[in-house]
C-alpha cells in the first residue's frame, strides 16, 4: 500500500485541528453517540474513517472543526424582539 504527502488543499486535522471520537462528538454536541452516526452517514458532519467494524466503524473520527462547522451551520435566525 502505498501513502502519498497530502497534497496543499486537501483536509487533514493537524495539532491544532485535532480528531474527536464519535464519543467525544456526542458530548460536544450534547447528542447521542448514534445521532452523531446518523449525521456522518447523512453527510451532514464531516468524518474520516480509520478502520473499519463489522457493525460500526469503530476508527471512525471527526474533526474539531467538523463539529464546530456544523453548529455554525444549524443554527436557527433569531426572531426580532418586538
Amino acid at each position: 500500500m502505498r501513502h502519498d504527502a497530502p497534497k496543499d488543499g486537501d483536509s487533514v486535522a493537524t495539532d491544532t485541528d485535532p480528531f474527536l471520537t464519535a464519543t467525544e462528538a456526542a458530548r460536544r454536541l450534547r447528542i447521542s453517540r448514534s445521532t452523531v452516526y446518523n449525521l456522518v452517514s447523512a453527510g451532514a458532519l464531516r468524518s474520516h474513517r480509520m478502520g473499519q467494524g463489522k457493525v460500526r466503524p469503530r476508527g471512525l473520527r471527526i474533526p474539531a472543526s467538523a463539529v464546530d462547522e456544523y453548529l455554525r451551520n444549524s443554527q436557527t435566525p433569531t426572531a426580532d424582539a418586538a
